[in-house]
């Protein structure tokens, strides 16, 4: 390892008066992303029957994917040309003005361009909070940084869908999309002072953006999520297929181009951040099935309450950020062993579900939950780390983007297998018992070759 072995920072540290302020700064942009992506769930519903629009309810959710990859993809280039301030103003703006289209939207039309430009900003915010992250802080501070945004991330997706139900409870859903714009108000206007930071930009040989390949990277996305809600099969099937290829062909000119978005070889698993993007990647959408299917499946199989699956699949979440905070402050000399557990965790609570979650009971489904939480908790942080250590320093803030936008394609991808899986097995809200348990057992079953490779690029990951 490039860092010398020794003590882990105290967390006291963050809350020094120079760290302090751009901790909350990147913080509050993970808040703003993450509470808005889950509190849709509770709204759309109902905004849906106020202003129709049924049929094209799935653009809301496959736009904002699209308008966070692409936008979170690109935001380490754009930090390079205008420096992070200047970016973080913009990711703002586009989310509030997002926000505010989705607030006031009369029609589906409007509201479905809101959630694209929402998509834009938010998944600017959090690229940015993990490109400061590395370029805001001391590297001591990468570990502590990283682990508080896990944190914030998980705390902002629970609370997304209550802050969502209160508003649906008062029966005034815009408001919630009002409250939103003005909190991304807040960023806009504390950013500049707040991140007061000499940022070198790259001013030498200043090429244009790559429009050509984020437009190949824009329709796979969007293949990719509607391959996961029409009802077709075979269709599906084609749709996701045709995503992963133009997938493929966009990383493919991206690591050819000297323009690159992301650094070159970013996931070529004989390199230590390789192994480290798809160890994370593959073992997000292994177990993406859960967040996806698992409140339905145990509403029919066990007879759940809604509220009851919800606080089953929420302790992944709150095992995560309690075990993220816990361990970032442990030695440095057992971070690898950290992130080979926490790959043993996420497979044992998965190898766990293709058993428990088509046979319970309940009880058993939370403890796998709280597992998988734990294992992700226990090594993100130092896989994050290591991914933006060790490239090129002049490749990092790009990489540092690299790690939330490769994570969201990876959940968009296994969220769209696991919607084949079930679509296959003729999977409704209407199904018996029998095809629920199919359709649970075959949604983790179908992944164990992926969690193999996050196991095998886990203990790769952890001699770099």
């Amino acid at each position: 390892m490039s860092q010398v072995e020794g003590e882990r920072v105290p967390l006291s540290a963050l809350i020094e008066a120079e760290n302090l302020p751009r901790l909350l700064v990147m913080s509050f942009g993970v808040w703003l992303y993450a509470a808005d992506s889950t509190l849709v769930a509770t709204l759309m519903p109902v905004a849906v029957e106020d202003i129709g629009g049924l049929p094209y309810l799935s653009w809301t959710y496959a736009l904002y994917q699209l308008g966070s990859v692409v936008t979170g993809a690109v935001a380490g280039l754009v930090v390079m040309r205008t420096g992070i301030v200047r970016a973080e103003i913009a990711a703002g703006v586009l989310y509030v003005f997002g926000c505010a289209l989705s607030a006031y939207a009369p029609d589906m039309s409007i509201m479905i361009l809101g959630r694209l430009l929402q998509g834009m900003g938010g998944g600017g915010l959090v690229s940015l909070a993990f490109i400061g992250a590395s370029t805001l802080f001391p590297k001591k501070l990468w570990v502590r940084v990283i682990a508080v945004i896990s944190a914030i991330w998980g705390v902002s997706s629970l609370c997304g869908p209550l802050i969502g139900g209160y508003f649906v409870n008062i029966g005034n859903w815009r408001g919630a999309f009002w409250a939103f714009a003005l909190q991304g108000l807040v960023t806009i206007f504390v950013a500049p002072p707040l991140l007061r930071k000499h940022f070198q930009l790259q001013t030498e040989h200043i090429q244009p953006l790559p429009l050509a390949r984020l437009g190949i990277l824009s329709i796979a996305v969007l293949a990719i999520c509607q391959a996961g809600v029409v009802s077709s099969t075979q269709f599906a099937v084609g749709l996701c297929a045709v995503g992963v290829v133009l997938l493929l062909i966009f990383l493919k000119q991206d690591m050819d181009s000297e323009n690159r978005i992301f650094p070159r070889g970013i996931l070529n698993p004989r390199t230590v951040s390789g192994s480290g993007l798809l160890m994370i990647s593959s073992l997000f959408m292994a177990t993406i099935s859960l967040t996806v299917y698992g409140p339905l499946l145990m509403y029919i199989i066990f007879g759940a309450a809604p509220l009851v699956a919800g606080y089953i699949i929420a302790l992944e979440s709150l095992a995560w950020t309690l075990t993220a905070i816990y361990t970032s402050g442990l030695r440095e000399r057992i971070e690898p062993r950290l992130i080979r557990m926490g790959a043993v965790f996420v497979s044992v609570s998965m190898l766990g579900l293709i058993y428990a979650m088509p046979e319970g009971p309940l009880w058993v489904i939370a403890l796998f939950s709280v597992i998988m939480g734990m294992g992700f908790g226990m090594s993100w942080s130092f896989v994050s780390k290591r991914i933006i250590a060790n490239v090129p320093e002049t490749e990092r803030t790009q990489a540092s983007a690299s790690i939330p936008t490769f994570m969201r394609v990876a959940m968009t991808l296994g969220s769209a297998l696991s919607g084949i899986i079930a679509n296959y097995s003729g999977f409704s809200e209407a199904s018996s018992v029998a095809v629920a348990q199919n359709v649970a057992f075959w949604c983790f079953a179908a992944f164990i070759p992926l969690m193999f490779v996050g196991l095998v690029t886990a203990w790769r990951v952890s001699r770099g």
